[in-house]
């Protein structure tokens, strides 16, 4: 069995990309390999890339959940893949893309490979989809991304000189607080997509 990479392995929030695509076994099948090979392209590249499948199995349900929200709402683009009907038809990663897609307008991909006879999606033929089986799907789908989303240019870091000492100087006389700044919002709607996801978590668990 393959070793899923650790969630500390994987690129920090912000994201620049969320890898959407269905809950892969721990065995390494043809459909997990190559979903992976697309994720390690795209980091390649110097793009952050979240993907679920490889967060750590020590893990709970719980802190799943809040880890693909928090990314859910950080990425500036999904890249949503599947291969056959089934990885276009999982009912995670559907709730996944309507929350992503109805939050702004951040570009969406949609990338498929035919397996056997299973036909692409009757409802997802309005969707232009990238096929993975094309020889120029790896090029074709890094140009479309490097047109929606540059890649982050990382400053070099500078060297700090060492700060001069300088006299403790006497601290004014406390003056009395401003009027106390509101309150942010309580981001309802990303608590119960986390709740959402959490339970298909657990119904598919219980499959």
């Amino acid at each position: 069995m393959e070793e899923r990479p650790a969630a500390s392995e994987q690129a920090q929030a912000p994201y620049d990309i969320f890898l959407c695509t269905r809950e892969l076994p721990d065995q390494l099948t043809g459909e997990t390999a190559a979903l992976r090979q697309l994720c390690s392209a795209l980091a390649g590249d110097g793009y952050r890339v979240f993907f679920p499948s490889a967060l750590s199995r020590e893990l709970t349900d719980e802190q799943r959940a809040e880890a693909i929200v928090e990314a859910l709402r950080s990425a500036r683009v999904m890249v949503a893949a599947g291969i056959g009907t089934e990885g276009l038809t999982d009912p995670v990663s559907r709730k996944l893309w309507s929350a992503f897609r109805q939050e702004g307008d951040r570009p969406f991909f949609l990338c498929w490979r035919e397996q056997g006879d299973a036909p692409f999606p009757e409802e997802l033929t309005g969707l232009e989809a990238l096929d993975m089986s094309e020889l120029t799907f790896l090029a074709k789908l890094k140009e479309q991304l490097s047109a929606a989303l540059p890649v982050r240019e990382v400053p070099e870091p500078v060297p700090e000189e060492p700060a001069e000492e300088e006299p403790a100087e006497e601290l004014p006389p406390e003056t009395p607080a401003g009027p106390v700044p509101a309150k942010k919002p309580f981001p309802w709607k990303w608590l119960l997509l986390a709740a959402a996801v959490l339970v298909l978590i657990l119904l598919l668990k219980k499959r």
